[in-house]
């Protein structure tokens, strides 16, 4: 996943990242939304991020504490001027200006949840014993949407062994075959596509 590199994943540090991650997620996504953008920002962020981690050289000097910021601002501005907007461009200079290099993919993480609070997007992830169709899947996301009011992106894993037929973790909530099956008569929508 993200942040292998980017990331600093001691204790302490981890709780003072998350802290840094979640103000520069929400001054980010100020911005973005500002300029119509929530989207586009968090996919040049990704980008971003990406090409750090994929670029061995550009992470040794994005990481490298023998490089001052100066001349890591030169190669960020030279790599990312004109392949993202400015503000993802600002945005990774006052990283390195404040000495954060390390949080650059805690803060992208934030970003995604708060870009998704502002979409109104929530996330379930499905456990069936069968594969499901686009129908059923759409079925299922639509059933959810309908009881949280948020638009439902599904993430689906097929296990035979599961009895039951289906579970549905949604935020803290799992639901199981009996509990979905209530879930607005969803088994018998299910069965009928």
């Amino acid at each position: 996943g993200y942040g292998q590199q980017l990331c600093e994943r001691g204790r302490g540090r981890e709780m003072m990242n998350s802290a840094v991650a979640k103000r520069y997620g929400q001054a980010l996504l100020q911005l973005a939304q500002e300029n119509n953008a929530v989207d586009k920002y968090q996919e040049e962020l990704t980008l971003a991020v990406e090409t750090i981690e994929q670029d061995a050289e550009l992470l040794h000097v994005w990481n490298g504490k023998e490089y001052d910021n100066e001349t890591k601002i030169k190669v960020v501005k030279a790599i990312f001027t004109g392949k993202v907007s400015a503000h993802i461009v600002n945005l990774l200079c006052v990283v390195i200006n404040k000495g954060r290099e390390n949080c650059l993919a805690d803060i992208l993480a934030m970003y995604k949840v708060y870009a998704d609070e502002v979409r109104n997007v929530a996330y379930a992830e499905v456990v069936s014993a069968f594969a499901l169709s686009d129908e059923q899947q759409k079925a299922l996301s639509d059933a959810l949407a309908h009881k949280t009011g948020k638009n439902i992106k599904l993430t689906v894993t097929v296990d035979p062994s599961l009895l039951g037929g289906m579970k549905v973790k949604f935020g803290d909530v799992v639901y199981d075959g009996s509990a979905l099956a209530r879930l607005n008569g969803l088994r018998k929508s299910l069965l009928e596509v």
